[in-house]
């Protein structure tokens, strides 16, 4: 049985996902909307550097740690402050509903603009 030490949980990001919004005018499109604010710990993992098309560019992974919450996807992006992460993959840890695992992506040239003027 995974015991979840919830003084870990010391950094309050928030989760955003697209969701599809119809306007006034009744035209369909996708906005980032945010989901919710948790509390989770962050931890880095690796971090790669390497050449894309001949810059540097600089890659950093982390794992994040939250309670269990429904309705997270890969597709969602998690933010603290001003970094943006990219989900890559969700582990529940032990299958337990207890706490995820969310093993992610921060890009520094790879932001979402939308990102840049949503509310915290």
């Amino acid at each position: 049985m995974y015991l979840l030490d919830a003084g870990r949980l010391k950094k309050r990001i928030s989760i955003y996902g697209y969701q599809e919004v119809t306007d006034d005018l009744g035209q369909k499109s996708t906005r980032i909307v945010k989901k919710a604010s948790v509390w989770a710990e962050i931890k880095p993992v690796r971090g790669m550097e390497f050449l894309e098309y001949y810059r540097d560019a600089n890659e950093l992974q982390y794992k994040i740690t939250i309670r269990y919450r429904d309705g997270l996807t890969e597709k969602d992006v998690i933010v603290r402050g001003k970094k943006q992460y990219e989900i890559n993959s969700i582990i529940d840890i032990d299958e337990e509903h207890i706490a995820l695992e969310i093993y992610c992506t921060e890009s520094k040239d790879k932001k979402i603009p939308e990102m840049e003027t949503a509310d915290e």
